[in-house]
């Protein structure tokens, strides 16, 4: 019982987490009920289920990190969710995915990973009617695959595409299955509570079965390695979780059986068959256990746990990817929510500085020469293995990693070598002969002598230049013996960043203890005594001469902190000649090191500053360098970009460079707090510090050029300055409320706003049959009696409504049957329900999906239809007028233009299409706009000139879109909102420029400024509400009080009352009006025109009016400015600051400095309103009347006694 006592070497191994930093984040994961592990990984990738269908996959680099976008590019696997994935175990680009589609789908990972979405597949195969419930490679055999699917098991082929094996004898689901590691057998579990060990090259493949655990719960397999055993997690009877361990000899005998707790998580085995560490991670569940397990009693060891983040998913990395110098022994990759988390398992010791060899025994290789057709007629090979000891690998402990071709390439290659072996070779006499025969020709000789004498020089020549350089002879051997190679330096994400050096180098050796042999090189193609013994410490660096338009700092530039833009795609082209060159030396080998894009490290940014000095080649470095910063997305790094945009466009002006320095202070432009003439910057930049990673990459040219007088500016470095930054929502009294509200209709389309307001009543739709939509008198407020609540029926479902623009008691409703009906509300309001509309009309033949009035002429509504055409009829006389035709799809949304010739539609298609009714029925212009099909809106801006678009992006993130309305191919700015499934119904301000935003069941109402300048789209303060609300509708600006500087006004809806909502400014002089805030509005509430002279062609511009109340003075007045225009914005007062003659603009009216006039007129003021006021002198006491002398006397005589008392008891 020896053995009992024996301490494993795994007993101690314990996780470790890194920082968060390292994790891939904001990740989008989704609860999937599948019998996968939801995540897979290769030496080179990983890949996961991607949002909350499940039907797309990320794959990424296996060590990546940091936050990912919702638009990085996917593999667009499957219709339906996917439920497994697999690498294979020899191509770590090859990859099998089986879905719920019924689908098993083999893809090739290109070796640079996803730089675009793919959604093509090299191959695929059906289980014709049913889902795919596991996929996976063969462990021996290459191009080999099995799949699942309800009873079925089958062997797929891929060089031949076809089914080589397929069984049906289980009863039930078959939930899990695991090859034997000699690849002999498989062994399966299934829902009918059994295990079954399976040959498929017998007749009877079915060779063991027996009962497994009791419940219908999930249940996996895994086979331990090349042992007769497997283990198998899933519940009991009692649903507890359980882990059972058999011999497949005695397979109905259970050799262990443990109980663990009662999650309802099932457990997945993760089991590493080198070291015997399994590890349990239960999905739901925030601990992932470790087990060592052993051949006998008590089988299970339990190991230290992991307490984390909750689980979705799990999987080991092989082990070529293990990072063996730190003591790692293994790595599972979890799969949370929102992130990815590396958890590394490390067996402690004292040092890491050599290798360990008695923690990492030989593993499977990378290459088998078995295929699938072998392996099916009965012949095995072995995985040869390998070391992972890394004076053993070409590359030192850099990951393994094995990246062919595509898999037609690899078939061909496959059909190549299966043509060749058929070839006749030729015998040994003939061998012979022909090697005696090259042996005997002198010309070949010759060849080789004068080979043998080139290399002889060169290596002469070589041992000059290391003396030369170095100044000692000394080191003349340095060119024949490789200095030893440093430990690689690793990133906070684990990735390997040094290259291996081209010119040998001085390095100091590793303290090493005087027993220990001193070593000379770990060049792992040349035997070496003592083994691997990597260098520890920094390279020593000796700096090469440069040039002056060269710079130590221009090279040495801090890159972007690690993980927050993931894994850089540029890297420079030195460094990607030097493994260029790496690669040709090694042509001839396999590939086993990934060439994927990473950050350069010190030392590969040293090389460019060496090969830069040699080459004088300025340009390509400053390309390379800010490659690796072109996606920082912080105030500062733009402003770095803008900068150096701008020294490139002075400097192609004939305007001399100016010498390398460190950039000036980060400064807005043209500040006034920052003016200097051109020679003070220069000699600020030439007494400048070097730089640094918060100061830009390269030097900012002098600016000789004057510049011409600057616009109106609108924006700063820190963003666009608005007037309505600061808006504010308040809600109105609750006595101005309506309440009691019942029965609120939830089966209104997203086609519908669901809610309409005009200055006197507003509509809305209440749940029932008949399609009823109830008529609220505004002012009518308080609570709604109890009872039957007044309402228009109209005998089929709503789909649409609005109100006449032009004609407050004119209500249009459109049903599902294709009838419009016009309703005329009477002046006091609905008394009792009624069906009797005012006038109606078959607009179309099938469903409407909306109906808009025109906003300027009078009698025109706009219908759109399920039959893809939109019509254009004139009410006076019930007419269709205009077929606007193109569509192919639904339509989201309509909008008119504001001056009414043109309009547009979004649909589902992902275009938006411009109409000019009148000229044609086809689109004028098209362009392509939000890629989700969950909804949009559509909406004109800017006196036309501009459309902004709300919709859904493919992760079904809320976007708003900004468009020139002459060019649609590209939105001038996209900006994402949030995640939700409420479609944004927009409300647009003209004369603010004020884009309001809310989707039913929203508390909050966002708002936006629409410019016509960068970015387009500027951020507003938020209303946010204390309840959730159905619906927001807009009144005409007529209804604003401008009095308390409101600008806008709503009504909200919520689930039984309806409110209104004051939007308002916050200013000082609230008496004046604010003539900047207000200026002269469009007459929306009156036509320009009638129908039958719009429908003739004749336009008319709209009307504006003055909102300003009689007896209110101009704010513009007051403080003796000018009312020049309504584009006067608080930014002019940032350009005048520029001017040297500026002085300080204070709220009075003056300047600090007054004159003497100044003074005078305020004097006159001061005295003009004294003269008005009534002076009293008169105090208030003097009206008082007082007491007698003798009450006087009474309350002096009470104080003395008191304080006679007071003493004596002292």
């Amino acid at each position: 019982m020896a053995w009992r006592f024996k301490a494993s070497k795994y007993k101690n191994a314990a996780p470790i987490v890194p920082k968060p930093e390292t994790y891939v984040r904001d990740v989008c994961v989704g609860s999937y009920q599948t019998y996968g592990n939801n995540i897979a990984a290769s030496a080179k990738f990983m890949a996961f289920n991607w949002d909350h269908a499940g039907s797309s996959l990320a794959v990424l680099p296996i060590d990546d990190s940091g936050r990912k976008s919702k638009l990085m590019p996917l593999l667009h696997a499957h219709s339906d969710t996917v439920t497994d994935m697999d690498f294979s175990p020899f191509h770590d680009g090859l990859l099998a995915t089986g879905s719920q589609d019924c689908l098993v789908k083999i893809w090739h990972i290109p070796e640079e990973g996803l730089q675009e979405s793919l959604s093509n597949c090299e191959c695929t195969f059906s289980h014709k009617q049913r889902r795919v419930e596991t996929v996976g490679f063969h462990p021996t055999s290459n191009f080999l695959l099995h799949s699942t699917s309800f009873t079925t098991l089958t062997l797929w082929d891929l060089v031949s595409q076809q089914e080589l094996f397929s069984n049906t004898d289980h009863s039930d689901v078959i939930q899990s299955v695991s090859w034997k590691k000699d690849g002999a057998l498989l062994a399966t579990s299934s829902k009918d509570k059994q295990v079954r060990i399976i040959d498929p090259r017998v007749e009877n493949s079915c060779i063991s079965t027996a009962n497994s655990h009791q419940s219908i719960k999930d249940s996996r397999i895994v086979w331990l390695g090349d042992s007769n055993r497997i283990l198998t997690t899933g519940f009991d009877s009692q649903r507890l979780r359980q882990i059972i361990i058999r011999d497949v000899r005695n397979l109905t005998e259970t050799e262990k059986t443990l109980e663990l707790d009662c999650s309802t998580g099932i457990l997945i085995p993760l089991y590493d068959a080198d070291t015997g560490m399994l590890f349990l991670a239960g999905k739901g569940d925030t601990t992932i256990g470790y087990m060592e397990v052993t051949d006998k009693e008590p089988y299970l060891i339990e190991g230290i746990r992991h307490s984390g983040e909750q689980t979705k998913g799990a999987c080991l990395i092989p082990k070529r990817a293990l990072n063996v110098m730190q003591g790692e022994v293994n790595r599972i990759m979890q799969l949370t929510s929102n992130s990815v988390i590396p958890i590394t398992y490390q067996v402690p010791r004292k040092t890491y500085r050599e290798y360990h060899a008695d923690l990492y025994p030989d593993t499977s290789g990378y290459s088998t020469e078995l295929t699938a057709e072998q392996w099916y007629q009965g012949k095995n090979i072995p995985v040869p293995k390998i070391s992972l000891d890394p004076a053993k690998r070409k590359n030192g402990d850099e990951p393994i990693v094995v990246h062919k071709g595509n898999l037609q390439l690899l078939i061909q290659e496959c059909k190549t070598e299966k043509t060749s072996e058929k070839t006749p070779k030729a015998n040994d006499a003939q061998l012979q002969q022909a090697n005696k025969n090259e042996s005997n020709n002198p010309v070949k000789e010759k060849v080789k002598d004068i080979e043998k004498e080139k290399v002889f020089n060169a290596n002469i020549l070589l041992k000059n230049n290391t003396e030369n350089i170095n100044g000692q002879s000394k080191r003349q051997e340095a060119a024949e013996i490789l200095p030893p190679k440093p430990l690689p330096r690793t990133s906070r994400t684990g990735s390997i960043c040094e290259l291996e050096e081209p010119i040998p180098k001085p390095v100091a050796r590793p303290r090493t203890n005087s027993c220990a042999p001193i070593v000379t090189s770990v060049n792992p193609n040349m035997p070496i005594s003592g083994g691997y013994k990597p260098r520890l410490g920094p390279k020593p660096f000796t700096a090469p001469k440069f040039t002056e338009s060269e710079s130590f700092d221009k090279i040495f530039s801090v890159p972007a902190a690690p993980g927050s833009n993931g894994i850089h795609e540029e890297t420079s082209s030195e460094i990607e000649n030097v493994e260029n060159e790496q690669q040709a030396a090694l042509s001839e080998e396999p590939k086993d090191v990934s060439d994927k894009p990473k950050t350069p490290s010190t030392a590969e940014r040293r090389k460019l500053f060496e090969s830069g000095s040699k080459d004088n080649d300025d340009d390509s470095l400053d390309n390379e360098l800010a490659g690796n910063f072109e996606r920082t997305k912080s105030i500062a790094e733009r402003r770095k970009i803008y900068e150096r945009s701008q020294s490139n466009q002075e400097t192609s002006g004939n305007v001399p460079e100016k010498s390398e320095g460190s950039p000036i202070m980060m400064r807005r432009k043209d500040s006034f707090k920052n003016r200097k003439n051109t020679e003070s910057l220069k000699e600020d930049n030439r007494k400048s510090a070097p730089i640094t990673k918060q100061q830009s990459l390269e030097p900012i040219a002098a600016k000789k050029v004057e510049n011409p007088p600057a616009p109106k500016r609108t924006s700063t470095v820190f963003g666009r300055v608005s007037k309505f930054r600061h808006l504010k929502g308040t809600p109105a009294h609750k006595s101005m409320h309506i309440e009691n509200i019942r029965n609120l209709s939830r089966q209104i389309p997203g086609e519908c706003d669901g809610f309409h307001a005009n200055p006197e009543r507003v509509a809305v739709p209440l749940s029932g049959p008949g399609g009823k939509i109830a008529i609220f008198e505004l002012k009518k407020t308080g609570r709604l009696p109890d009872g039957v609540i007044p309402a228009l029926v109209h005998g089929n479902n709503i789909m649409d409504f609005q109100w006449d623009p032009f004609e407050n008691r004119r209500l249009a409703v459109a049903c599902d049957d294709g009838v419009v009906k016009l309703w005329m509300i009477p002046e006091n309001g609905l008394v009792e329900p009624t069906n009797e509309a005012e006038s109606e009309f078959n607009a179309h033949l099938d469903k409407i999906y909306f109906i808009k009035f025109h906003p300027t002429a009078k009698d025109v509504l706009a219908t759109g239809s399920f039959d893809m055409t939109i019509k254009i009829w004139d009410l006076s006389t019930l007419t269709e007028k205009y077929v606007l035709r193109d569509h192919v799809d639904q339509m989201f949304s309509f909008a008119w233009s504001p001056c009414g010739s043109f309009c547009s539609t979004v649909s589902k298609d992902g275009k938006i299409r411009v109409y000019k009714p009148r000229n044609s029925e086809t689109p004028v212009r098209e362009g392509k706009g939000p890629v989700g099909n969950r909804g949009a809106r559509i909406i004109w801006a800017l006196d036309g000139n501009f459309i902004v678009v709300m919709g859904f992006d493919k992760v079904s993130e809320r976007q708003i879109m900004v468009f020139n309305a002459n060019d649609l191919n590209n939105p001038l700015n996209t900006i994402g909102l949030d995640v939700s499934p409420a479609i944004l119904i927009p409300s647009y301000d003209e004369d603010s420029s004020t884009l309001f935003l809310t989707g039913k069941g929203d508390s909050t109402i966002y708002a936006f400024e629409i410019t016509e300048e960068t970015p387009y789209i500027c951020h507003l303060s938020h209303h946010r509400s204390n309840n959730l609300h159905q619906g927001l509708s807009f009144l005409p600006k007529n209804v604003c009080d401008v009095s308390v500087v409101e600008f806008a006004k709503a009504l909200r809806l919520t689930n039984n009352s309806i409110e209104p909502l004051s939007f308002t400014v916050p200013r000082i002089k609230t008496d004046l009006f604010q003539d900047d805030l207000f200026p002269p509005t469009r007459i929306t509430w009156k036509p320009t025109v009638t129908s039958a002279e719009w429908f003739s062609g004749k336009d008319k511009a709209v009307q504006r009016i003055s909102l300003k109340p009689e007896g209110m003075d101009l704010l513009s007045e007051s403080q003796g400015q000018p009312n020049s225009t309504s584009e006067k914005t608080i930014n002019k007062l940032a350009n005048q600051t520029q001017n040297s003659g500026y002085q300080p603009y204070n709220r009075l009216g003056w300047n600090a400095d007054m004159s003497g006039q100044t003074k005078t007129k305020q004097d006159e003021i001061s005295k003009s309103v004294s003269s008005r006021l009534e002076v009293n002198l008169k105090l208030e006491q003097d009206d008082m009347e007082g007491v007698d002398e003798n009450e006087w006397d009474d309350k002096r005589k009470f104080v003395g006694r008191r304080m006679q008392y007071t003493t004596k008891s002292k």
